[in-house]
C-alpha cells in the first residue's frame, strides 16, 4: 500500500501512474483478491488514482469523499480501509475495483432496491423553482405559501404580465393557460433508487430533462444509468473524463468534488397538489 507521498511535478506523472498500475496489478496478488475483469473500470479507476496523488500526494479512493484532514483521510488511501469488509460482504469493495471470488458483474451493476419511503432527499444539492402563475389565481397562491412556508426560494412568473411565459405555459399545457404551473430544476448527487423513485416516479411530474453526470468505471454511476433504464426514463449521459465543461460543472455543483453520478434534472407539473410538490421537490412526506 502506498503511503504519504509528495506532490510530483507534471514530468512526473508517467513514473506515478506505473507506480499506481503496479500496486494494482501486485494487491490481489499480496490480498487474494482478484481485479475487476472489466479493463475499463480498472483504466478509469487507475487514471483517478493517479490524478488524486498529482493534485494531493495521496493515492485517495475516487469513490469516497474528503474530509480534508490528512489523518482522518488516510483511510481512503487505496487500498481503502473498508475494502476488506465490502468484499467479504458483498463481494466487491465500494469502487468495484478489487473483488472476491463469489463476484457477480450483472449483481454488482444491478441497481439496489431498498424499500421506497418518500422522505426527504438528502442527495438533493441545489434547487432552482419557477412557479408561472396569476396573482389572483387561489391555487397559485397555496402553491406560493407552500414554498414560502418551506422556505423554498422560487421566482414566480405572473403570466398575465409576461406575454411570452403566458405562451410557453400553454404549449406546455395543450392551448391552456393552466396556472399554476411549477418547473422545479434539481442537482441531485449520488441518489439511491428510493430518491430516484420519489423524484421521477411518485412525483408524477412531467420529465423536461435528465442529465447524468458519470464516469465509465463508477459502479454507481452504472447501477443509476440501469435503474433509469430499467424503468425506461430517458437521460443523456455524459462522462465527465471525456468532457472538461461538464467536469467543471460537476465540481462546481459538489463543493469542487467531482462526485458522480450527479443529475440534473427538470421536472414540471401543472396545478400540483401539495404532495406532488414535496415529491418533486424532494422535501418528503410531513
Amino acid at each position: 500500500m502506498p503511503g504519504r507521498l509528495p506532490i510530483p511535478k507534471p514530468e512526473e506523472r508517467p513514473q506515478v501512474e506505473a507506480r499506481l498500475r503496479k500496486m494494482v496489478q501486485r494487491w490481489p496478488e499480496v490480498s487474494g483478491y482478484h481485479l475487476n475483469p472489466d479493463p475499463v473500470v480498472v483504466e478509469g479507476i487507475v487514471q483517478a488514482l493517479v490524478r488524486s496523488v498529482m493534485r494531493t500526494g495521496y493515492p485517495y479512493c475516487p469513490c469516497r469523499d474528503l474530509t480534508g484532514d490528512p489523518e482522518k483521510d488516510r483511510a481512503n488511501i487505496c487500498p481503502c480501509q473498508w475494502h476488506h469488509r465490502e468484499i467479504r460482504e458483498q463481494g466487491y469493495c465500494k469502487c468495484v475495483l478489487f473483488v472476491g471470488d463469489r463476484y457477480n458483474p450483472e449483481k454488482a451493476y444491478r441497481p439496489q432496491e431498498e424499500g421506497v419511503t418518500l422522505s426527504a432527499i438528502e442527495a438533493i444539492r441545489h434547487r432552482w423553482v419557477t412557479v408561472y402563475l396569476t396573482n389572483w389565481c387561489a391555487h397559485s397562491r397555496r402553491v406560493k405559501a407552500f414554498l414560502q412556508q418551506a422556505q423554498i426560494p422560487f421566482e414566480a412568473v405572473d403570466i398575465e404580465a409576461d406575454e411570452a411565459a403566458a405562451q410557453q405555459v400553454e404549449a406546455w399545457n395543450r392551448g391552456y393557460r393552466s396556472v399554476p404551473t411549477v418547473v422545479v430544476r434539481l442537482i441531485v448527487t449520488e441518489p439511491f433508487p428510493p430518491d430516484l423513485e420519489a423524484l421521477l416516479v411518485a412525483s408524477q411530474a412531467q420529465l423536461m430533462e435528465c442529465r447524468v453526470y458519470i464516469t465509465s468505471w463508477c459502479a454507481h454511476s452504472r447501477r443509476t444509468m440501469a435503474w433509469l433504464k430499467e424503468r425506461r426514463i430517458p437521460f443523456e449521459a455524459i462522462d465527465i473524463e471525456r468532457d472538461r465543461e461538464a467536469a467543471k460543472r460537476v465540481q462546481e455543483w459538489n463543493k469542487g468534488f467531482l462526485s458522480v453520478p450527479t443529475l440534473d434534472i427538470t421536472l414540471r407539473a401543472t396545478e400540483p397538489t401539495t404532495d406532488q410538490l414535496r415529491a418533486m421537490l424532494g422535501l418528503g412526506t410531513y
